[in-house]
């Protein structure tokens, strides 16, 4: 399996540095954008963050490691999902990463998902963060 594959997207959006922050990192706000799961953590670097939810019928529970935080510029963690259908085991993680960019005016949110094992997936991780970028683009200047 190729693990090497990469899954970007990016969006402009008319807000500020600290209130697309809030969307990523305040759990009521992230559950809109997210399918209704549950986010819990700190946001501590090296702790853990917990996705719970339902989706289709099934609960499920995700989790991952808080990698990287640095306050309205970037937030980065480890992610593993059992929808993979790969068991829970470090070469098995992704890491999500969202970057806050922009100099004036509109910012641009950029999330990048690496260590996706297949092309199929990638498509599916695209259509998913895609979404989920209009999803905060639609809250936050709404």
């Amino acid at each position: 399996m190729n693990k090497g594959l990469t899954s970007k997207s990016s969006i402009d959006i008319n807000a500020s540095p600290s209130k697309i922050w809030e969307a990523l990192v305040k759990p009521e706000i992230a559950k809109e954008y997210f399918f209704g799961a549950e986010i819990i953590t700190d946001w501590k670097v090296g702790n853990p963050i917990t996705f719970k939810g339902e989706f289709n019928g099934n609960k499920y529970e995700e989790k991952g490691i808080i990698l990287n935080v640095e306050v309205n510029t970037q937030l980065q963690y480890s992610h593993w999902s059992n929808f993979d259908g790969l068991p829970d085991k470090q070469e098995n993680y992704r890491t999500w990463t969202f970057n806050i960019t922009g100099i004036s005016g509109k910012k641009e949110l950029s999330i990048s998902e690496d260590h996706i094992p297949t092309e199929k997936q990638k498509k599916r991780s695209d259509e998913f963060w895609n979404g989920v970028l209009l999803t905060i683009k639609g809250l936050l200047e709404k």
